[in-house]
C-alpha cells in the first residue's frame, strides 16, 4: 500500500526547513553577532610605503578570528599588496597573525557609483584564549607610492578608551573604525541565537524553553512524517 503523496511533500518541506536552520547556525559560525567594534569616524589617514597605521583593542570574548577595516583606494591604479599584522600588545615582537591582500579590493573613493564605506575583513585562525587580553593590529602597504597612497577611517577624540591608535608607532588623539569578531562554534551560536530570541519580549516567547520545546516537538512530528513516508513492511501469513 502506498503512502499519500500529502507525506511526501510535507516531508520535503520539513526537510529542507530543518537544512535551512542548521544552515543559517553555520553561517553563524563564521561571524558573530555581537563583535567588538569603533563604529565611529571623521577622518582619513594616508599610508604608503614605509608608513604603519595601527590600533590597539581589547577582545571581548574568546575564538578571535577576524579584524575588519574601513580601508580605501583613490582611483584604480594602485594594486600593490596591503599588509595586515596582529600581535597580542603593541609590544610584542612576534606576529600572531599576517594576512595580504591586493589594493585592488579595497573601495574606490573616486568612482561616482559605489557602495560606500566598505569594510575590508582579515581572517586568520581563532585564538582560543582571546578573551580580556589587548591586541594591537597595524596596516602597511610598502609598495604604495607617495603619490597613490591608501586610507583608513578614524575617529578624532578619544572615543574607544579600551584602544589607541598610532601612525608608524607613535600613539595620536583618535581611533581607527574597525571590527573584531569571534568564533563560538555550532553550540554556542545555537546558545546566542536563543539569547537574541527571548531578548525583550514576554513570556513565553521571553522563555528558551518555549523555543526548545517548539523544537523537540517539530524534530518529533519530522519523525512522525519519515516513518510515515516509507511503506511499513509486512509479513506473509
Amino acid at each position: 500500500m502506498h503512502k499519500p503523496k500529502g507525506t511526501h511533500w510535507l516531508l520535503g518541506w520539513a526537510t529542507i526547513t530543518i537544512f535551512l536552520a542548521l544552515l543559517s547556525l553555520a553561517i553563524l559560525e563564521r561571524q558573530d553577532l555581537s563583535p567588538t567594534s569603533q563604529p565611529l569616524f571623521n577622518e582619513m589617514v594616508e599610508f604608503h610605503g614605509p608608513l604603519k597605521v595601527g590600533q590597539s583593542f581589547v577582545a571581548s570574548r574568546p575564538g578571535l578570528c577576524r579584524v575588519a577595516l574601513l580601508l580605501a583606494r583613490k582611483g584604480r591604479t594602485n594594486r600593490s599588496p596591503v599588509v595586515f599584522h596582529l600581535k597580542e600588545g603593541a609590544e610584542a615582537t612576534a606576529d600572531l597573525a599576517t594576512v595580504t591582500i591586493n589594493a585592488s579590493h579595497l573601495e574606490d573613493v573616486t568612482t561616482m557609483v559605489r557602495r560606500p564605506y566598505v569594510y575590508q575583513s582579515f581572517s586568520f585562525s581563532p585564538i582560543p584564549d582571546s578573551a580580556g587580553k589587548t591586541f594591537y593590529f597595524w596596516v602597511e602597504s610598502p609598495q604604495s607610492p607617495a603619490d597613490d597612497p591608501l586610507s583608513v577611517r578614524y575617529q578624532a577624540g578619544d572615543v574607544y578608551p579600551e584602544g589607541a591608535m598610532s601612525t608608524d608607532g607613535s600613539t595620536i588623539d583618535g581611533d581607527l573604525a574597525f571590527r573584531a569578531y569571534y568564533t563560538k562554534g555550532f553550540f554556542g551560536n545555537t546558545a546566542l541565537l536563543l539569547e537574541r530570541l527571548v531578548e525583550h519580549r514576554p513570556f513565553p516567547w521571553g522563555s528558551k524553553a518555549f523555543y526548545i520545546a517548539i523544537f523537540v516537538v517539530y524534530l518529533a512530528l519530522f519523525a512522525g512524517l519519515v516513518w510515515s513516508a516509507f511503506p511499513t513492511p509486512t509479513r506473509d501469513p
